[in-house]
């Protein structure tokens, strides 16, 4: 199978899960350069893990503050490879962190979490590279 046919496949497969990662749309954002997609996917799943670490360092803490930037950032990161439910849980961390809410960012934190797992499966799909045939 070709390159091209290989990337349509894995288009495909992830447009049923788009609001999970829009792989059309992180592709459009790029010119539609797969190389690039994938850099920009391999960025994003190494950032995962330290800003997830970081958040919950500052949730440890009880430094909101810290929590909310790193929430920013986190957002930044989904938003990159069009990830929208990472993204809107993100927000949401970001939100009742910046309002103080240590409660409600306990709950955004684990949905977030959530999120990156399932969004991570995904990911990996794509930065795995295919082969010319």
């Amino acid at each position: 199978m070709s390159s091209s046919k290989k990337w349509k496949k894995k288009i495909e497969t992830a447009e049923q899960y788009a609001e999970v990662f829009d792989v059309g749309r992180a592709l459009s954002s790029v010119g539609d350069d797969r190389d690039f997609l994938t850099e920009v996917v391999g960025l994003t799943r190494a950032a995962w893990p330290t800003l997830l670490a970081d958040i919950r360092e500052g949730m440890a803490r009880g430094d909101l503050r810290v929590v909310e930037t790193n929430a920013r950032l986190a957002k930044a990161a989904a938003q990159n490879v069009a990830a929208r439910r990472a993204y809107e849980s993100a927000f949401q961390l970001q939100t009742v962190a910046g309002k103080g809410d240590m409660q409600a960012a306990e709950k955004a934190l684990a949905s977030l979490e959530g999120e990156v797992e399932i969004l991570q499966f995904f990911l990996a799909t794509l930065e795995t590279p295919t082969k010319p045939s």
